[in-house]
C-alpha cells in the first residue's frame, strides 16, 4: 500500500523548503572563513547591556564583526542599534552553535542550530524558539520534519524512526494527536485514524500484514468500544471490544467459550 498522496505532497513541500534554508545557512557559515574585524569592548558591552552606541558614521549595510562576550560566547555577524540583527553565527561556550538570522539579539528567521546532545535543527525560528517549518535530526537517528510552535512539534508533520517506521499527521505540543497515519518499515499502512497522547484514540482502522483488519473505536492505544473485525475483507465479528478483545456482556469471547462444555 502506497503512502497517502496528501501527506506525501506535504512532505515534499517541507523538504523543498528546508533545502532552500540549507543553502542560506551554507552561505552564512562562510563568515567563519573570512577575516573579520574584532568588535571593541564598548561594542560588546553595548550588546550585553542592550544599549545603543551613538555614532557619526551611518552605514547602509552594517559590517560583520567578531564579538567575544564576557561569558565565553562568540558572535560573528552584524549588529544594528546595539543588538544582534541580520545574519550571523553564535557559538555558546557549552558548544551549541546557531547559524542564521537574528533580530533584536534573538534567533529569528531561518537558521540551523546544533545542540550539545547531538540533535540538529534546521528551519524557522521566532523569538529564539523553533517556530514555523523545520526539521530536527535526533542523535538516536529519528527525524521530524513539519510544523513547530514555541519550540515544540505542533501542527502537521512527519516523524520517521531510525528503523524506518513513519507517522504522517497532526501533532500537539510534541505529541502525536489529531488525525494521522502510521506505516511500518516497508511503508505498509498499520493504522489510520485519530490519535491522542501518542496513542491510537478515537475512531480508526488497524491493519495486520496477513489480511486482518479492525475498524472502530480505540482508547489509549487499545481496540476499545464498538468495532468490526475482518479477515480478507470478510466480516468475522461486529460488536463491542474491551482492551483489544471482543466483548459480549462485559465478557471476552474466550471467557464465554470457557463456559461452554
Amino acid at each position: 500500500m502506497s503512502l497517502s498522496n496528501e501527506y506525501f505532497d506535504i512532505y515534499n513541500q517541507y523538504v523543498k523548503f528546508i533545502n532552500n534554508i540549507k543553502r542560506e545557512v551554507k552561505f552564512i557559515q562562510k563568515l567563519k572563513t573570512k577575516k573579520k574585524e574584532v568588535a571593541t569592548e564598548e561594542e560588546v558591552k553595548a550588546i550585553e547591556e542592550e544599549n545603543t552606541i551613538e555614532s557619526d558614521i551611518k552605514q547602509r549595510r552594517p559590517a560583520s564583526k567578531v564579538y567575544n562576550f564576557s561569558n565565553g560566547d562568540v558572535y560573528i555577524g552584524t549588529v544594528i542599534d546595539g543588538k544582534m540583527s541580520g545574519k550571523g553565527i553564535y557559538t555558546f561556550l557549552e558548544g551549541i552553535e546557531y547559524s542564521g538570522e537574528f533580530k533584536d539579539n534573538m534567533k529569528d528567521g531561518n537558521g540551523e542550530c546544533i545542540f550539545t546532545n547531538g540533535n540538529m535543527y534546521i528551519g524557522e525560528f521566532k523569538e529564539d524558539l523553533m517556530s514555523g517549518i523545520g526539521k530536527m535530526v535526533y542523535s538516536n537517528g529519528n527525524e521530524y520534519i513539519g510544523e513547530w510552535c514555541s519550540g515544540k512539534r505542533h501542527g502537521v508533520g512527519v516523524y520517521t524512526w531510525s528503523d524506518g517506521c513513519i507517522y504522517f499527521g497532526e501533532f500537539k505540543y510534541n505529541k502525536m494527536e489529531g488525525i494521522g497515519e502510521c506505516y511500518d518499515h516497508e511503508k505498509e499502512l498499520i493504522y489510520k485514524g485519530e490519535w491522542k497522547n501518542n496513542l491510537a484514540h478515537g475512531k480508526g482502522t488497524y491493519i495486520w500484514p496477513n489480511g486482518k483488519r479492525y475498524e472502530g473505536e480505540f482508547a489509549h492505544g487499545k481496540k476499545h468500544g464498538v468495532g468490526i473485525f475482518y479477515i480478507d475483507d470478510e466480516l468475522v465479528y461486529e460488536g463491542t471490544w474491551k482492551f483489544d478483545k471482543p466483548s459480549i456482556c462485559n465478557r471476552t469471547l474466550d471467557e464465554i467459550f470457557s463456559y461452554i462444555k
